[in-house]
């Protein structure tokens, strides 16, 4: 009971003291929450009105990982001390306003941004107060819907929704203004290097009617009905007709040339080639002049010798 009683002791202890080094200022401390889309600007609040004009303060903006703009009060005025290109400090007058705007968000600028205010003079610095508002960007999805042929000769309609964000995204097929099956649907998933979402869905079709895509995201204000038109159903299929036949026709043809080409080869091949018996009769003749030339030696053993061997030997 004592201890418990010591502890209030000096929270109230460090409340007074919190509340004497602070006085003559308006402390703040809140969140909010606040959605922008991708390539707009937002503002950022710093809800503080400074009493005594004769103290030096600094006001900044940061993120997680970096400080974005910085501006010090002298003199009642503000100056600039280091903002980035997006990024400025907004002061009215009029209103005792202060606020900082962050322009051309993009979708990796999505965070927590901390307005924090601190006393500089007279010293020591003091941190007055810091207000911190969560800031969502969100990105529309660009829908288009189109015919394709798939693999197998299947005509294929494919809905595309991309650079959307975040990547909660709704996406169905209607068929003449009725949902179509999901499990005849088959879908893939991408992310895209700038932090956006693409996704397609594929629905395998056999007629030609009335096909739409229904998208629905965070980003719109109501889900949004995609159609196509059975004009380019049809299109499409006797463009595929058109190309199959044309196809077709110049493969014949190659069949054909190539037959044409071989078969007067083989022709060439067999007038080129010579009788087998002229040469044959040509060599039995050459034979015979030489049998009609044999003569006989006249020296010692009588046996045949041909005619340039007896001419030899005289």
């Amino acid at each position: 009971m004592i201890l418990s009683k010591c502890n209030a002791v000096i929270t109230c202890a460090w409340m007074l003291l919190s509340l004497f080094s602070v006085a003559g200022h308006a402390l703040f401390n809140s969140s909010s929450v606040q959605t922008v889309h991708r390539g707009m600007s937002v503002n950022i609040s710093c809800n503080y009105q400074p009493i005594n004009d004769s103290d030096g303060l600094t006001m900044e903006l940061q993120t997680a990982n970096s400080k974005l703009c910085s501006v010090m009060k002298s003199n009642k005025l503000w100056i600039n001390q280091s903002c980035r290109d997006h990024c400025r400090f907004i002061w009215i007058p009029e209103t005792v306003q202060m606020a900082f705007e962050v322009s051309n968000l993009q979708i990796n600028d999505t965070g927590i941004y901390k307005c924090a205010v601190s006393k500089i003079i007279p010293p020591p610095s003091q941190l007055l107060g810091e207000e911190e508002t969560f800031v969502q960007v969100i990105a529309q999805p660009n829908v288009f819907v189109s015919h394709e042929r798939a693999l197998g000769g299947f005509l294929t309609v494919v809905c595309r929704s991309e650079g959307f964000y975040p990547s909660a995204l709704e996406q169905m097929w209607m068929r003449n203004g009725e949902f179509q099956n999901a499990s005849l649907i088959y879908s893939i998933n991408k992310t895209n290097s700038d932090g956006s979402f693409t996704f397609l869905s594929y629905l395998n079709i056999s007629d030609c009617v009335n096909y739409s895509c229904w998208v629905n995201h965070s980003s719109l204000s109501q889900p949004t009905i995609y159609h196509m038109s059975s004009t380019d159903c049809y299109g499409n299929k006797d463009t595929n007709k058109w190309i199959a036949l044309v196809t077709s026709a110049l493969l014949i043809l190659t069949i054909l040339m190539i037959t044409i080409v071989c078969e007067r080869y083989r022709r060439g091949r067999q007038s080129s080639v010579s009788p087998v018996g002229l040469s044959v009769t040509s060599e039995l003749g050459l034979y015979d002049d030489l049998q009609t030339e044999i003569l006989y030696s006249t020296l010692g053993d009588h046996y045949p010798v041909p005619a340039f061997a007896h001419s030899f030997a005289q």
